[in-house]
């Protein structure tokens, strides 16, 4: 943990400007609420010195009415400006705040599917919310309150001086002690407070893993198991908060006592000065008034710091993942692919998984148009790992894949993912309508068309036989659905898509043989004039593709039809047998066993 901690620590310095960079589109509003916000604190400053005036006015029998209208004035100047800038800076943080989410769920969507592999999703979501949620605790008190506060301090030194130095040198005094405490405060609290926030986002990523898996762990009886660790990883978080907690609690006691020892200080020293004729009687009151304004202006710039070295964690987070940059690069230039007969390429590619096992060498073959090309092989055989690499999830470290004769790294991705269609073997269902959830193949399908993918797909019976039909809802990730009717839906959505280049990855491992045969029946009319590529363990589903590639621990070590790679006995054949589709002949060969 202390590792991951150290080069945050470094990045601090910068954090909160490129946090105010956010700010950037509207610049123009940002620095006129900061003139505001300056004008605002030269009035402040300004009040304590007609005080003043209207005390020696009072003292020295002279008519003080002109400084308490004058007063009067500033103050209720002051406090309008001070209405439009918080109307100003709620409304700019507010907008800042959504545009900064916008942009992270953008960045997040495109980033490629290895980071996702390696990152959690509840982890991801806990990065976003707090991210956002401390960007706009940021904006909406700098905008509103802290250019205030801070130009107070600027003004108020300069006229302090001016009016009696003196006194100016006590207040600078106490500023200067004031200051120095909450230093050391926050010095000690930093380390403390980012190795909580790396340990609270963590538990975060923990819980999203175990409400997306409640099924399993009630199934494996694992929920006390998991509640235990749970507990513990709060009681640690807890133990890592106290430490930080404690200087916090110091803080507080030095600040609410800071007020009173300065108010003592000025009228002390402004006693003294008084009886030796240095200051007046309105002096003393001025400075009080400078007192009240700068210790009170003090404890906000100061919590507003310390809240700064809390959210700094978060925020360190969420600029880490906006920096995170996807390795799929469209080159320059990139141009459409167009697809017009659909005919594929690997050449001599080879590749690992970003953070997996599965891995190609010197894949090399080549998919006719219209073509079904199965690709089978043993678990953790690179199956998956080519089909990636076809749709770009990542690049090849040597080789090319062709479509038509145009490098995939060579088109833009929109145009490559726009031609293929894919069914994957988990269905990827959204908490959406039936209906819904089929147009993601095509968003301006109308109802007519989604229908007809789902008889092609042959979902529309069970379909309709819900009490809302395409209008129900499918609860989340599909959970309403069976295992089938999630399948279903999936090969809809893809049918819906009519993309001339199809990827089938495990599309029919989770319907049962009836239905699986009435699928295919409709698979084989789709898959008339297009290229299509099928991942399948059931080997049953293959039995009418084109060609077959069988993988080894990356490699390919056969190809051809079903009944060539049966009669060849080797790794296909020994598949097929297990799977019960082969089985030994009288002369002690391997053939297909009957459909």
């Amino acid at each position: 943990m202390a590792g991951s901690i150290a080069p945050l620590q470094r990045l601090r310095s910068h954090v909160f400007f490129r946090a105010i960079a956010k700010l950037r589109p509207e610049r123009g509003k940002a620095i006129a609420l900061a003139s505001a916000g300056g004008l605002v604190a030269l009035l402040q400053v300004i009040e304590p010195v007609l005080f003043g005036k209207a005390v020696n006015g009072l003292t020295s029998g002279a008519n003080p009415l002109s400084f308490v209208a004058m007063w009067c004035a500033i103050s209720v100047t002051g406090f309008l400006a001070g209405m439009v800038i918080s109307l100003g800076a709620d409304r700019m943080a507010h907008r800042r705040r959504l545009s900064a989410m916008a942009k992270y769920v953008e960045h997040l969507l495109a980033l490629p599917p290895a980071f996702h592999f390696q990152a959690r999703s509840g982890r991801l979501m806990r990065i976003m919310i707090s991210g956002c949620e401390n960007l706009f605790s940021l904006w909406l008190p700098l905008l509103r309150e802290q250019i205030v506060n801070g130009a107070i301090l600027l003004a108020l030194l300069p006229v302090a001086a001016f009016t009696n130095w003196r006194l100016a040198l006590v207040l600078v005094t106490l500023m200067i002690a004031y200051t120095a405490v909450n230093i050391v405060v926050m010095r000690r609290t930093s380390f403390g407070q980012a190795r909580v926030e790396n340990q609270f986002t963590d538990l975060s990523g923990q819980l999203g893993d175990l409400f997306g898996n409640v099924t399993v762990l009630q199934s494996f009886l694992a929920v006390p198991g998991e509640l235990r660790s749970i507990r513990s990883s709060l009681h640690e978080l807890l133990h890592a908060q106290y430490p930080v907690l404690n200087w916090w609690a110091i803080s507080a006691v030095l600040t609410r006592g800071a007020s009173s020892i300065a108010i003592v200080s000025i009228f002390g020293i402004g006693s003294a000065l008084v009886a030796h004729h240095l200051a007046t009687i309105g002096d003393v009151v001025t400075f009080v008034g400078f007192t009240t304004l700068l210790i009170s202006r003090l404890e906000q710039l100061t919590g507003f710091i310390v809240g700064m070295a809390q959210r700094i964690p978060a925020l360190e987070q969420f600029f880490a993942v906006l920096d995170e940059e996807s390795h799929i690069r469209e080159t320059p230039g990139a141009k459409a692919l167009e697809v017009g007969r659909g005919h594929i390429r690997f050449e001599n590619v080879s590749s690992r998984y970003p953070g997996g096992s599965g891995r190609v060498q010197e894949l090399s073959f080549e998919v006719q148009p219209g073509e079904t090309i199965a690709i089978v092989g043993p678990t953790g055989s690179g199956k998956s790992t080519a089909l990636g690499l076809f749709q770009r999830a990542f690049d090849p470290d040597e080789g090319r894949i062709l479509i038509d004769g145009q490098d995939i790294r060579g088109v833009t991705l929109s145009s490559l993912r726009a031609s293929t269609g894919v069914v994957f073997q988990e269905a990827g269902l959204f908490n959406r309508s039936i209906a819904e959830n089929i147009a993601m193949g095509d968003a301006d399908a109308s109802m007519e068309q989604i229908e007809q993918a789902a008889k092609v797909a042959g979902a529309y019976d069970f379909i309709m036989r819900k009490e809302g039909g395409f209008a129900s809802a499918v609860g989340d990730r599909g959970q309403g659905l069976s295992g089938g009717e999630r399948q279903r839906i999936a090969i809809a959505r893809a049918l819906l898509k009519d993309a001339p280049i199809l990827l089938l990855d495990e599309a029919t491992s989770a319907l049962d043989v009836a239905t699986e045969a009435r699928l295919q029946e409709s698979l084989d009319r789709l898959r008339e004039g297009r290229t299509t590529f099928v991942i399948a363990h059931r080997l049953s589903t293959i039995r009418s593709a084109d060609k077959i590639i069988v993988l080894d621990q990356g490699r390919m070590v056969e190809m051809g039809t079903f009944d060539e790679l049966v009669v060849s006995g080797g790794t296909f054949a020994q598949l097929a047998r297990d799977g019960g589709l082969a089985e030994p002949a009288n002369d002690g060969h391997i053939v297909r066993r009957a459909a």
